[in-house]
């Protein structure tokens, strides 16, 4: 594929404007610089115009074949999923229908700084993506407004996430995850139990009493029989915050050997998030 040649060519270092004035032939200052009018992907996407090229970027990445790579200003960058495309093993279809919607819609102003916009179409590609999968309007989704506020703050954890206007929690749980591997590229899956804390203080509580069960995990000096609570109990702990040991072993799944080895260090872990 000539636009996934044109990235790995590069050394994954530019972003889709670049790309498309190398693909395209055309002959800017950069280029010149660059000598990137010296590699085999030169001029061979001068057939396209500028928009239908945007148009192929946005559909590599909501395919998720390509990612913006946020350590160097937005250059994409060549996922795994793109190996098979590239080596010739798998085949990759671009839906013709998009890209003439795509080409067709009239040009509208920069919402953001040239810095963010190849995040925005990113960001927007896996809306779109997402969107086609479910069969639902794009905006269901995220709204606009949302997508650039994303872009702009670069959302790091699921808890920043969950600050950003208009990410509920149903949309934090549905979506956040991909969302979020968009703007920071791959991140440690957080466990479900987790996620429905992102953006509250519990969220705070529930990092702090994981940290304290893992220092507890084989008792105080490392020698004890392996035991821990599961992530549903850490959870109801950290949204109920009880008081005392008593409010604690009602907690469901805190029975005698739990509350023998995690009971005190727990309630004051609490203590001290207050």
């Amino acid at each position: 594929m000539k636009a996934l040649s044109a990235v790995l060519r590069t050394d994954e270092s530019f972003g889709q404007g670049h790309l498309i004035d190398i693909l395209r032939g055309t002959m800017t200052d950069r280029v010149r610089e660059r000598r990137h009018d010296e590699l085999p992907t030169f001029g061979v996407g001068r057939n396209h115009d500028k928009r239908l090229w945007q148009a192929i970027f946005r559909q590599m990445l909501g395919l998720d074949l390509v990612r913006p790579d946020p350590e160097r200003h937005g250059a994409l960058r060549i996922t795994q999923k793109a190996h098979p495309v590239l080596r010739g093993e798998e085949p990759v279809q671009l839906r013709r229908d998009t890209l003439k919607k795509d080409v067709q819609r009239p040009e509208v102003k920069h919402l953001v700084s040239d810095e963010d916009e190849p995040l925005l179409s990113a960001l927007k590609a896996k809306r779109r993506a997402l969107a086609e999968a479910a069969r639902v309007p794009a905006y269901i989704i995220f709204n606009d407004r949302t997508l650039i506020e994303m872009a702009e703050t670069r959302p790091q954890t699921l808890d920043q996430m969950a600050g950003i206007t208009g990410v509920g929690a149903k949309k934090l749980e549905n979506y956040g995850q991909t969302f979020l591997e968009v703007i920071a590229g791959e991140v440690p899956k957080t466990h479900p139990a987790r996620r429905r804390l992102a953006g509250r203080a519990a969220g705070a509580l529930y990092d702090r009493l994981e940290a304290v069960q893992a220092g507890l995990l084989r008792g105080a000096d490392g020698t004890g029989k392996y035991m821990n609570c599961t992530n549903s109990t850490l959870r109801q702990i950290a949204e109920r915050r009880p008081a005392t040991l008593a409010e604690l072993a009602r907690i469901q799944g805190m029975g005698e050997h739990k509350m023998a080895r995690f009971g005190e260090a727990f309630l004051a872990a609490i203590q001290e998030e207050e």
